[in-house]
């Protein structure tokens, strides 16, 4: 590595996060140099809910198959079991395929894909894969970056391989390295949220628990006891974790041995020969922080750099992956010169309130839970205690309760509107009127639709490409005229419902037939119109330069 070696971008960090963003960055032609400080992939599984949006991505990125094929099995994803051991009794339940018809129609309406679990390490294997594939990234594990200087017209890096300190330059850094990652610190940011109310020692362990497991393919067990209260998850095979609370104040990580971890997992599955392999230990950090900036000057935060969630909704690692895509294409656009340098201050002002607002929900997701004691809080044991008490009318008046107390935690689980409805540059009193999740808003994504073309049927959302694209209705051909005019110089197509594809419906996303919409290189609506004007070419003109350098959306 030499000491003027140069690259356009700089990614800190090869998680989930990192690494999307330089897939993000290839798929436009730009290419980056990824530094971790690891020699691989954590094989800790930590996260492993992949929300819709999330999948549409892997799908666009050509990885979907290899998810799925990683993935716990569909029938095992969709319920959620509260027990007083994984062997014992059953107290709750929640089962999403339960849900009412119209909810399920209007999930699995909205988007070609739905919501799965895959572990993380094999998400970002899956990632690290296409990055290596794609060959527009450059990844260099066992490189630690000691520091970062913004000098106005580029990035200086230093970087640690073993023991020596080398440089590099980028035109921009992406700090994608994690909540105890120390660039944002080094910037000075600051974040807002609310203080640490809880930790939880995570285990990683591999053990056969089909006996239990085959019978009842729960996602989730929820283990309500006075021993052991935790939730143990399936990450697919034999792989699992247990997830459970401790107190920072009276005991540390390494209290908890691995043989320690294999007894507490015996006593929550209720199997005390079980044979465990006690993989890695972890820990959880229950509380919230968003950062206060994701830019300063050539330098972006983003993934758990940026924000951090209690895993109650698993929204972390969802948030971070569309943060990639986000930053992405406006920072290829940048650097390839077809948009202006103040683009790159939208991604901030677009993903920050998507961050603030799943920050509250994992805060609420958690509250609830604590408040219930069906979950983590201060008083499951107290819960644990009375399920388990010698006087019956107090053990069948908890399980009475707890049966009440199950089905309100169904929003944990399953939040569309979270997962896909957002709408960039919204607020409550801007808030559109129309559903964003299926119909066009602009700042909202495309919303999904079954289409044909060249006489095969796919998703709307596989028309977007890495630019834009301007689709128009069966009357709207002067559209697609007036935007070959005006996007001389912008990656960009457009497409005409009855020339260039059909739509399965009655309108596009409900756009008429001589409306507009122009899609984003992310998917989201930068400009509509519902009819044909007879100044198309100057609207056009004018919702190009807004979505290539401005924060407002046209409307």
């Amino acid at each position: 590595m030499s000491a003027d070696e140069r690259t356009p971008v700089l990614i800190v960090g090869a998680g989930p996060v990192g690494l999307a963003t330089a897939y993000v960055l290839g798929r436009h032609g730009i290419r980056s140099i990824v530094c971790d400080q690891y020699d691989g992939i954590n094989p800790h599984p930590r996260a492993h809910v992949v929300n819709t949006r999330s999948m549409e991505l892997l799908r666009s990125w050509g990885i979907y198959d290899g998810i799925i094929e990683d993935a716990v099995d569909l029938n095992c994803g969709l319920s959620f079991v509260w027990k007083h051991t994984v062997a014992g009794e059953e107290f709750g339940r929640i089962d999403l395929a339960d849900s009412p018809p119209e909810h399920v129609a209007r999930r699995l309406g909205a988007s070609p894909v739905t919501i799965g679990s895959c572990a993380q390490d094999r998400v970002q294997q899956r990632l690290l894969d296409a990055v290596y594939e794609q060959g527009m990234a450059t990844v260099r594990f066992g490189t630690r970056v000691a520091g970062v200087e913004d000098l106005g017209a580029s990035v200086a890096v230093a970087v640690e391989i073993c023991g020596e300190t080398e440089r590099l330059s980028a035109d921009y850094v992406v700090a994608a390295e994690g909540a105890a990652g120390s660039i944002r610190h080094g910037l000075g940011i600051e974040v807002e949220g609310i203080p640490e109310f809880g930790r939880q020692i995570n285990v990683y362990f591999h053990a056969d628990l089909s006996e239990w497991a085959d019978k009842d393919p729960a996602l989730l067990f929820w283990v309500l006891n006075t021993a052991c209260p935790g939730v143990i998850i399936r990450m697919g095979g034999n792989r699992w974790t247990f997830n459970f609370g401790f107190d920072p104040a009276r005991e540390t990580v390494a209290d908890y041995t691995p043989a320690r971890c294999v007894e507490l997992i015996r006593s929550a599955v209720g199997a005390p020969d079980l044979e465990v392999d006690v993989r890695t230990i972890g820990t959880w950090i229950l509380g919230a922080s968003t950062a206060r900036q994701y830019r300063k000057g050539r330098i972006f935060l983003a993934g758990d750099a940026a924000h951090q969630f209690p895993p109650t909704g698993g929204l972390g690692m969802n948030t971070g992956l569309v943060d990639a895509d986000n930053l992405g294409w406006k920072l290829a656009a940048v650097i390839q010169e077809w948009a202006a340098e103040d683009l790159l201050d939208t991604y901030e002002s677009e993903r920050r309130p998507v961050a603030v607002a799943n920050a509250q929900s994992s805060i609420d997701n958690a509250v609830k839970l604590a408040g219930s004691g069906i979950g983590i809080g201060s008083n499951t044991l107290e819960v644990a205690a009375r399920l388990e008490s010698s006087d019956p009318a107090i053990a069948a008046a908890e399980r009475m309760r707890l049966g009440a107390s199950v089905p309100e935690q169904r929003p944990h689980f399953d939040h569309l509107e979270l997962e896909i409805g957002y709408v960039y540059g919204a607020s409550d009193e801007t808030k559109p009127s129309d559903d964003p999740i299926t119909v066009a808003v602009p700042g909202g994504r495309l919303p999904h639709g079954w289409v044909t073309r060249n006489g095969v049927r796919m998703s709307i959302l596989d028309l977007i490409i890495p630019g834009f694209t301007l689709l128009a209705g069966r009357d709207g051909a002067a559209w697609a005229d007036a935007w070959a005019r005006v996007a001389a110089g912008v990656p960009s197509q457009a497409l005409v419902v009855g020339r260039d594809f059909m739509f399965e419906g009655p309108e596009l996303c409900g756009i008429p037939d001589t409306g507009a919409v122009l899609v984003r290189p992310d998917g989201h609506i930068a400009w509509r119109s519902a009819k044909l004007s007879a100044t198309a070419a100057v609207e056009l003109a004018t919702a190009l330069r807004t979505a290539c350098g401005a924060a407002e959306f046209a409307s």
